[in-house]
């Protein structure tokens, strides 16, 4: 296996001209914020979603360039086999998926993109053996909006389980478009990929 190195993220981006300490800060309080909407607003539900089941993260997650360095920070604590290991993972997806990972960046296939993410479809590199995600407090936006959000046409923003478990019940959820906006107000938010390609962005 090899050893490739840990990343300075704040000297990282500083390079993109992005202060690090307040950039973080404010996605950590976007999270914050986000988290404690969502304990309100699916309070009772007994929602699917739990530790340990790892119904959606087996497609292709898309993260910002900023929730990616979050992420990365996290992953950096792992130990060294951990994280050498989820580098050559990374490498590895992405190879495996380098034509569908460009179609996802090319503006001229904007339209179909979300078919295009469709297509993409691997055990999310940081998903551990025991089925718990192993970043679960710097996880992505969207991740924590699936399976208790409302997407763009009313329904819910998640899987076949959550669907099938609120199939007649009236709720009150947080739309995922509202809290995609405030995302994009902060740096590093100028395009989601996935998260094979921003290792690769770091490391091939």
């Amino acid at each position: 296996m090899i050893r490739r190195p840990r990343i300075d993220i704040e000297l990282l981006a500083a390079e993109l001209e992005v202060d690090w300490t307040s950039t973080r800060a404010a996605l950590l309080g976007l999270y914050e914020e986000l988290d404690e909407r969502l304990l309100q607003r699916t309070a009772g539900l007994n929602l699917p979603c739990h530790r340990g089941c790892s119904a959606c993260c087996h497609e292709s997650a898309v993260v910002t360039p900023l929730e990616f360095l979050l992420a990365w920070e996290a992953v950096q604590q792992f130990s060294d086999p951990e994280f050498y290991g989820s580098i050559e993972r990374g490498l590895e997806l992405y190879e495996e998926n380098r034509d569908l990972i460009a179609a996802l960046d090319d503006p001229a296939r904007a339209d179909s993109h979300d078919a295009i993410a469709r297509r993409l479809r691997f055990t999310c590199p940081m998903l551990g053996v025991d089925g718990a995600c192993r970043i679960y407090e710097a996880r992505e936006l969207y991740a924590r909006l699936f399976g208790c959000s409302f997407n763009d046409a009313g329904g819910i923003y998640g899987c076949a389980l959550v669907g099938a478990h609120l199939a007649g019940q009236t709720v009150t959820l947080p739309a995922t478009r509202v809290w995609a906006s405030r995302l994009a107000e902060l740096p590093l938010t100028f395009k989601r990929q996935v998260y094979p390609y921003w290792i690769a962005w770091l490391y091939a």
